[in-house]
């Protein structure tokens, strides 16, 4: 399935690549996987010919996300969904800004030599009640960018099948901020949009990668936020990102206080480790909303006391294109972009030992010449 880069076609000019025909396979230099848990190898592997739908990126920038760290340790639930179960390297990378070099004949939204996106899904049927709903992420044949042996955008080129899973980006936008928004930032967008109002007293859990731009988000968006963490230390960090309170977790009296105050809670943490979330039911109003984007645990709630309260226990995932064109208007509109820290892609080993150490309120994005 891959070859040594040394064996990889010489690179194209942009206007090279736009005549590349588009029924030829193109020899992409990509970072993989061999097997779960192996550091990353710089090789060359073929992917498909574009359809009449397709587009295909350079790429210039990725973001890192835990999807990432997940696919190539095999873990978390994404076992199934790695390109080690098709018997496939795993290439990752879904939160890609690049260059246009191709698009087939039936795509019209993206031209050659604009500026454009991917982020974690890559295709769906658009005939099912979900996709006529806007909900592609919710599509029985919903495909996703580097899951299932499609390689992703940790290489030099990327291409999708499905060209309405690439977005214009708005000439507003920085690149490396934006990156980390096409997957990262609609996660926490969506609920936000769809489950929470103007004025709402919204809580954020959690101040890593997602909770940041959910903390910038929610106050962009006119909610009353209150940044969550176990850590008193992030207090100042989380105010200057747009958050109105702060409450540390760890210190029950902080959270007596807030009891029975928040509309709606939005948990971002990401782990493998068991959490008591029992200590933040208390916290919400009656009918209020506790949504889980990050991957967490099974967990437990006590039905017959939430009951009295008529509380709600939600989940999100990405969202529809519907979403993400919202959310990149609305971050053109406002100034809005993630905290990231840039590297050169060939550090990629480096930066994932480091998502994975250390939490920060900050996103990875590996930047290619």
């Amino acid at each position: 399935f891959f070859f040594s880069p040394s064996e990889r076609e010489s690179d194209f000019s942009l206007q090279a690549a736009h005549l590349r025909p588009m029924s030829a396979p193109r020899t992409v230099k990509c970072w993989a996987a061999a097997k779960p848990k192996a550091a990353l190898e710089e090789v060359c592997m073929e992917v498909p010919s574009l359809g009449p739908h397709g587009v295909e990126l350079r790429v210039q920038f990725c973001g890192l996300c835990g999807s990432d760290v997940h696919l190539i340790n095999s873990d978390g639930g994404y076992a199934d969904f790695t390109g080690f179960a098709v018997g496939k390297p795993q290439v990752c990378g879904h939160e890609v800004i690049g260059i246009v070099t191709a698009v087939g004949e039936e795509v019209t939204h993206v031209k050659v030599g604009e500026r454009a996106g991917i982020g974690w899904q890559n295709g769906a049927c658009h005939e099912c009640e979900w996709c006529k709903k806007g909900d592609e992420q919710l599509c029985a044949s919903v495909k996703a960018t580097c899951c299932e042996g499609n390689v992703g955008a940790f290489a030099d080129y990327v291409r999708i099948q499905d060209g309405k899973f690439c977005f214009a980006i708005p000439e507003a936008c920085d690149s490396a901020q934006t990156a980390p928004l096409l997957c990262g930032g609609q996660t926490v967008w969506t609920p936000l949009v769809q489950q929470t109002k103007d004025g709402d007293k919204v809580g954020i859990l959690g101040l890593g990668g997602l909770g940041h731009m959910a903390i910038k988000f929610a106050s962009a968006l006119g909610r009353e936020v209150t940044a969550l963490s176990g850590s008193a230390s992030k207090a100042e960090e989380a105010k200057a990102l747009g958050a109105h309170a702060f409450v540390a977790h760890s210190d029950q009296s902080q959270l007596d206080a807030l009891a029975g105050t928040l509309d709606f809670i939005l948990v971002t943490l990401a782990t493998t480790q068991t959490v008591d979330f029992s200590k933040f039911f208390p916290l919400l109003r009656p009918r209020g909303t506790i949504c889980f984007v990050g991957m967490c645990p099974p967990i437990t709630a006590d039905v017959f006391t939430l009951g009295f309260t008529m509380n709600n226990i939600t989940t999100s995932n990405t969202g529809g294109r519907k979403e993400m064109e919202s959310m990149l208007a609305f971050c053109a509109e406002k100034g809005i972009g993630a905290s990231v820290v840039l590297r050169p892609m060939d550090e990629v080993n480096a930066c994932l030992a480091e998502l994975e150490s250390a939490k920060h309120a900050k996103r990875f994005v590996l930047t290619r010449d």
